[in-house]
């Protein structure tokens, strides 16, 4: 496994990294908010033995091993090396990188199909990423990101640690950071700036089930923005904010259930 580069990466990384495990456990376990679209894009792409793959933004690395389940030549780069080291355990014939993917360390038009799930939006700037991302591939780019956000479960919980963030990052939050790309609009303009335009463009439904409180709470102390806001803030003050949020989402049986739409744009 191979480190590489700065950039936004070395603002997020740490971030990202410092609850690895229960990030793989949660939001890229069998029951993560990533099963739909992964398998939406697997489907759409042909991907299967002879497609070379590569996932921007790995993370633990769950959508490469599905694709290398496939019989994929899969590779992927994150910008935490705690994730990195998951997603090079779970599938270790990848290729898998420390680094930024607004500098990717491979030569042009290596891979068939080039994905980013709710990856670009957090880079510093959104144009070079995806200018990389299309430089590095010799078929589709695949960006994916959040949509339909006043309707979705996810959003009201960070919405509840606005407060709890250094008053300093969230400029830069919103520059760099979940919803960045989220804003109507804002996909279209960056792919236009970066040359890009879709072939499809969809919105799949992605509902993260969670099967208790505790469980949910987990998950949401291991995103990166969450990080944030506990080394400001502190754990407890960020567990309240979070549980006290999540109760509007958790049924009869504990079961917490937050609704989410996901935009998949599939690009020349």
């Amino acid at each position: 496994m191979q480190e590489h580069g700065a950039g936004s990466g070395a603002r997020w990384g740490p971030l990202f990294g410092a609850r690895a495990g229960a990030w793989a456990q949660t939001w890229e376990g069998p029951c993560g908010w990533g099963t739909p679209l992964y398998v939406h894009v697997l489907d759409r792409a042909g991907i299967g033995p002879g497609t070379t793959v590569l996932d921007c933004g790995c993370g633990a690395g769950r959508f490469l091993g599905l694709a290398a389940q496939r019989g994929a030549a899969v590779a992927g780069i994150d910008a935490s090396g705690d994730l990195a080291t998951i997603a090079a355990t779970r599938t270790p014939r990848a290729d898998i990188r420390v680094g930024d993917f607004e500098a990717l360390p491979w030569p042009d038009k290596s891979f068939d199909v080039v994905t980013g799930f709710s990856t670009f939006q957090f880079a510093d700037d959104h144009v070079a990423a995806l200018t990389e991302a299309r430089r590095v591939g010799r078929g589709p780019v695949w960006v994916i990101i959040p949509t339909r956000l006043a309707d979705s479960g996810i959003p009201p919980v960070f919405a509840a640690l606005t407060t709890l963030f250094p008053p300093d990052a969230l400029p830069s939050l919103k520059r760099s950071g979940m919803y960045a790309l989220s804003v109507p609009g804002m996909l279209d303009d960056v792919l236009a700036a970066a040359g890009m335009s879709p072939r499809s463009d969809q919105i799949i439904e992605a509902t993260t089930v969670f099967p208790d409180s505790a469980t949910a709470v987990n998950a949401f102390l291991s995103a990166g923005a969450t990080a944030l806001a506990i080394r400001h803030s502190g754990k407890p003050a960020v567990e309240t904010a979070v549980q006290n949020t999540l109760a509007a989402f958790t049924g009869d049986r504990g079961q917490v259930t937050l609704p989410g739409w996901f935009r998949a744009v599939e690009t020349d």
